[in-house]
């Protein structure tokens, strides 16, 4: 994405009619270490107790395709669906899981991860925003938005590897005059990383149809005909269809829930909308570059999951509203600079060394405690449980569900819902469902304690029942 700024690189410090000199900033080499600011957001995020759904099945699913050198196809993991046909999106990063646990054991390299990785999404959002503004202070100011609403999805998923390649993307057609032909292994690889390198496609033709620029035009068609040579080949697009056919079921889970921008952690979005418009007021923003916003401005309004891959492509733009602040000619010592720059740093680095790393949120997964309860039994539970199970114990053991709507469908999920409200014993009798993980808010909790089920196990945030 090219801003309108790229069409008008000499921005002048003063408004038309405007007399007055505009306001000025002393330190110019000081204001470079504005954008190093939200570093210590994105480690303070990094640093949080491990509570992604699919995280931990994601590292099962690598050792398995290891071991049987091939990318996985059909349901391994539970009893509801085994067999069933179903491609795993992510392999590529599930390798990359299996490796880093075999290599470093235990989960602490998972946060380091995620800090690299985000870091990384926040440098890429950082040059789309200086080609657009050139300017550090607005960079740095920006940046802070992006991060803030990075902030609930910094966990170590592979959804978190597309935004990286997302930011990265925005920088290549930026910079389409050079590199226009990037767009091909940028697609290729988030097409072996996550399902959602399909918006990297959409951004390509948007902006081709925004630039008529026929680099971008073709770049993309590759690009299309370059997901085929991934390991699942034409599994790569039935993949999405999949997805999009599950919407129903997505509906069911937390994240894909329509955003709440009264919250304080999405209310940003409605800044970058607002930036936006004020940008499109001062004459940053042409009609035909709302070729490229308007679409991801109603995507990132879709659902919660949406909201920051959206807000990649709206930054740079939003970014144009703030107006040029120049800076005087005052030089700072390169040492300063230096200084001040090291410090930024070694402070913005400070969760990630005084936090304890490694550890999985008690809310969300439990305790080995909890789990060996289950015994040996066919068990029910949440779906983030699901995925804690599949790490602990799969192999021997299979569950009844995670997070993967896309191979559950719309009725699983609808009977999942029904048992936790406490509608369980036509689903417990045609499962063979001996034992129960049950959260302790979960309104079935009371039910199996009325109908007789044995308390074999229990804690602050789950209970384990038996069969009477």
């Amino acid at each position: 994405m090219t801003s309108s700024s790229d069409d008008h690189p000499e921005e002048v410090a003063v408004e038309d009619g405007d007399s007055s000199p505009a306001p000025t900033v002393s330190g110019p080499r000081l204001v470079w270490i504005a954008p190093l600011v939200p570093l210590f957001m994105v480690a303070l995020f990094a640093a949080r107790p491990i509570k992604d759904n699919s995280f931990l099945w994601h590292i099962r699913a690598g050792d398995a395709q290891s071991t049987v050198g091939e990318v996985l196809s059909s349901d391994i993991f539970s009893f509801t669906r085994f067999g069933a046909e179903w491609r795993t999106q992510s392999w590529l990063v599930e390798l990359m899981y299996a490796w880093l646990e075999d290599s470093f054991g235990g989960l602490t390299w998972a946060n380091w991860m995620v800090f690299l990785v985000a870091s990384a999404t926040v440098g890429f959002i950082g040059l789309s925003v200086y080609r657009s503004t050139r300017s550090p202070i607005s960079t740095g100011f920006v940046l802070i938005v992006g991060a803030w609403l990075m902030g609930p999805f910094t966990q170590p998923r592979p959804v978190l590897f597309s935004y990286a390649l997302a930011a990265l993307l925005v920088v290549v057609v930026q910079n389409r005059d050079r590199l226009a032909w990037a767009v091909v292994p940028v697609i290729w690889l988030w097409a072996g990383v996550h399902g959602s390198w399909v918006l990297g496609g959409l951004l390509v033709l948007l902006e081709w149809l925004r630039t008529k620029d026929r680099r971008l035009f073709w770049a993309g068609a590759v690009s299309a005909v370059a997901t085929l040579a991934t390991a699942h080949g034409l599994g790569t697009w039935k993949i999405v269809l999949s997805f999009l056919e599950s919407r129903e079921a997505l509906d069911l889970i937390e994240e894909w829930a329509a955003p709440e921008f009264l919250d304080i952690v999405q209310a940003p979005y409605l800044l970058l909308i607002a930036g936006v418009i004020i940008a499109a007021i001062r004459g940053k923003i042409s009609l035909r570059d709302l070729i490229v916003i308007l679409p991801f401005m109603f995507f990132g309004m879709s659902s919660r999951r949406a909201v920051f891959p959206a807000a990649i492509v709206l930054i740079p733009w939003a970014a144009l509203a703030i107006p040029p602040i120049p800076v005087s000619k005052t030089r700072t010592s390169p040492i300063v600079v230096g200084t001040a720059c090291a410090l930024v740093f070694v402070v913005g680095l400070l969760p990630m060394v005084t936090r304890p790393l490694g550890e999985l949120d008690q809310e969300r997964f439990p305790s080995e405690t909890i789990s060996e309860a289950l015994g040996e039994d066919r068990a029910f539970h949440g779906d983030a449980q699901g995925g804690y199970l599949i790490f602990a114990e799969w192999p021997d053991r299979l569950i009844y569900i995670d997070d993967r709507a896309e191979l559950y469908g719309t009725e699983l999920f609808e009977e999942y819902r029904d048992i936790r409200g406490g509608d369980y014993r036509e689903a417990f009798d045609r499962w063979e469902i001996t034992a129960v993980m049950a959260q302790n808010d979960w309104p079935l909790t009371d039910v199996l304690a009325e109908d007789g089920w044995t308390i074999r196990e229990s804690d602050e945030h789950f209970t384990v029942f038996g069969r009477p």
